[in-house]
């Protein structure tokens, strides 16, 4: 038995928190609407997190294929356990290929799609199952499975962007590092011979780096070891911090405080917090469960705990806006925009709009730290060179 952390609300609209024991998510949740609850969230308590575990989650371009491919399926009423048997077979070493078999068998033996998704634990989103579980029982599966094929295409597009914006400095950044190694290998250690012919005192711009050269000749495995350490060091103390609710916290309010890069952070959880309540909501989700599926998208652990806070706010009667303007996560607009379209009964539109508003300002903002990021890279590898360019010639005019 697994014990789950749930949330719901009684038939007076009190919400509460507390554990459970079950086999499944899905059995926890049918235990307590037979006790005549509303389910919010439930979710696995002190689920592993080891620090060297392979992730089984689908990337956004896999979920989009799944996404794509089954709309197509449903759309066309064919016949679900042969069509996911088809869409395996032409897969070749992808992650995707052992999922679609599992689900395969498992609708075969007669499992709701959505519980079957239910139990790939890890591989798909935690709103998917919900997603296709809303369809199914609006009859409108095919609909509610384009509204997710949007939201992942402009998820893919965004991250098209980031990527985008990135690529041009870390070039800068790899193309710089192997000039000046080849320089410090290779074109240093031949001044410095002629240097020691000459005789005489170095100036001190020019024994640096000739020192610098003599270390990266002599301590280059040891260099590279000791970053790689540092980086592996690095990496498990994140994932050793993320292993506490409090830690991934404290670590997400960290990356959101960042100058700069943390604000664009921000308008992505945000926008994609939005974005997936707005599809939420536009396929008739339970609210407060919308609510905790789209924070959950969102991938950060600080508007989560926001959300948190709010959906006790809105069990209470609270308007969404009112409740996210409580948390102080949300900016003033977000909430006022939000809250004229609950007043009009567009709480989707208005959802959609601010996540499009949000999207071309982080679009804008990732070009302009483009612009500015490669040529500043760049100016920086250039004065680098030119010093050691200009130290190796400057005892030519002193020796003499």
């Amino acid at each position: 038995m697994t014990r789950f952390k749930y949330r719901a609300t009684d038939a007076d609209g009190n919400a509460f928190v507390d554990t459970m024991e079950a086999q499944s998510a899905r059995q926890a949740t049918a235990k307590l609407q037979e006790r005549g609850l509303t389910v919010n969230s439930v979710e696995e308590v002190n689920k592993p997190r080891g620090l060297l575990r392979v992730s089984k989650q689908l990337t956004w371009d896999e979920l989009h294929l799944f996404t794509q491919q089954l709309h197509a399926i449903t759309r066309t009423n064919l016949p679900l356990p042969a069509a996911l048997r088809s869409l395996a077979a032409d897969l070749k070493g992808s992650r995707l290929k052992p999922i679609l078999e599992e689900l395969q068998r498992d609708v075969e033996q007669g499992v709701a799609l959505d519980e079957a998704i239910e139990r790939q634990q890890g591989a798909f989103p935690p709103l998917y199952a919900d997603i296709i579980r809303a369809g199914q029982a609006t009859g409108n599966l095919p609909g509610v499975l384009y509204l997710y094929l949007r939201h992942t295409e402009r998820m893919l597009s965004l991250k098209g962007t980031l990527k985008t914006a990135l690529a041009y400095p870390v070039m800068v950044i790899i193309l710089g590092a192997a000039i000046m190694g080849f320089m410090l290998l290779y074109v240093v250690p031949i001044f410095a011979d002629i240097f020691t012919e000459f005789g005489g005192r170095l100036p001190r711009p020019t024994q640096f780096w000739v020192n610098a050269s003599d270390n990266v000749a002599r301590y280059w495995p040891q260099m590279l070891i000791g970053i790689a350490g540092a980086v592996v060091a690095f990496y498990a103390l994140r994932r050793f911090i993320e292993s506490f609710d409090r830690g991934r916290i404290r670590l997400d309010w960290l990356r959101l405080h960042i100058p700069v890069v943390g604000h664009l952070r921000y308008l992505l959880a945000v926008s994609r917090f939005a974005r997936t309540l707005a599809m939420l909501l536009a396929s008739r989700a339970p609210l407060l469960t919308s609510l905790e599926l789209a924070a959950a998208a969102s991938g950060s652990p600080l508007l989560q705990r926001a959300v948190e806070e709010a959906c006790l706010r809105v069990a209470g009667g609270e308007r969404i806006a009112d409740a996210l303007a409580g948390t102080g996560f949300f900016a003033y607009h977000f909430c006022w925009l939000l809250g004229m379209g609950e007043d009009r009964g567009e709480a989707e539109l208005a959802l959609e709009n601010v996540a499009e508003t949000m999207e071309s300002e982080l679009r804008a903002q990732d070009r302009t730290l483009g612009v500015m990021l490669g040529p500043s890279l760049i100016v920086i590898v250039g004065l680098l060179v030119a010093s050691l360019v200009i130290s190796l010639y400057l005892p030519i005019f002193t020796l003499g």
